[in-house]
């Protein structure tokens, strides 16, 4: 997982977002206000989404 703060993600977008898609990586966004996010690759998210209702 990879940490960044909000400012650091917009201004580097792009690779971050090939981080994520293409190498699998999870961003940790970090926000004001505890507003923060977490940016996934949809594979990725997908992937998780089938464990969690294969396990309910």
């Amino acid at each position: 997982m990879i940490a960044a703060s909000s400012s650091e993600f917009i201004k580097e977008f792009t690779i971050y977002a090939e981080k994520a898609a293409d190498g699998g990586e999870t961003i940790f966004v970090q926000r004001a206000n505890d507003k923060n996010l977490v940016v996934m690759s949809a594979d990725t998210y997908n992937d998780l989404i089938k464990k969690l209702y294969k396990g309910s």
